[in-house]
């Protein structure tokens, strides 16, 4: 069994002091983008991956696969998706590059959402957001199964 926090869009804001103990339990930490240079404490995590935002100017990759048990999964920060107006071009980018999960960000917007075959989480995002409260993902792979959660932070 492996666990995985997810977070994306934090721009300006730090990253909560108070969500530390959760990144450190977590086998995984994803960061899907915006915000990058803020994010000193959490690079030396042993799990840690990040992928660049439209908002992020330092060197990072806009996408990368990453395995979890048996599970392919793309992080990306959506933007080059349009994931704004549909998450098609994502799904399929995910069933070409093999992967069953996807992480991404960008919209603001927490959701999690199967589509023939593809689980689509976005964590909303854990900065100021004019739509939501902040909010991250907690996912547990175990073995071929996923269970993802979308967690708010008061």
């Amino acid at each position: 069994m492996k666990t995985i926090f997810a977070f994306s869009d934090i721009h300006e804001s730090s990253f909560p002091p108070s969500l530390m103990p959760v990144t450190e339990e977590s086998d995984y930490v994803f960061f899907l983008g915006d915000g990058a240079a803020r994010l000193r404490e959490l690079s030396a995590h042993k799990g840690f991956y990040a992928v660049k935002g439209n908002c992020d100017y330092i060197d990072l990759p806009h996408e990368t696969v990453v395995e979890i048990e048996s599970v392919r999964v793309l992080l990306t920060h959506g933007d080059a998706y349009r994931v704004k107006t549909d998450l098609l071009p994502l799904s399929c980018r995910a069933k070409e590059l093999g992967c069953s999960l996807v992480f991404f960000g960008h919209t603001h917007l927490p959701e999690i959402i199967k589509d023939d075959g593809v689980t689509l989480v976005n964590p909303g995002s854990l900065g100021q957001s004019r739509f939501t409260a902040p909010s991250y993902a907690y996912t547990v792979i175990e073995k071929d199964k996923v269970v993802s959660k979308i967690v708010p932070v008061h």
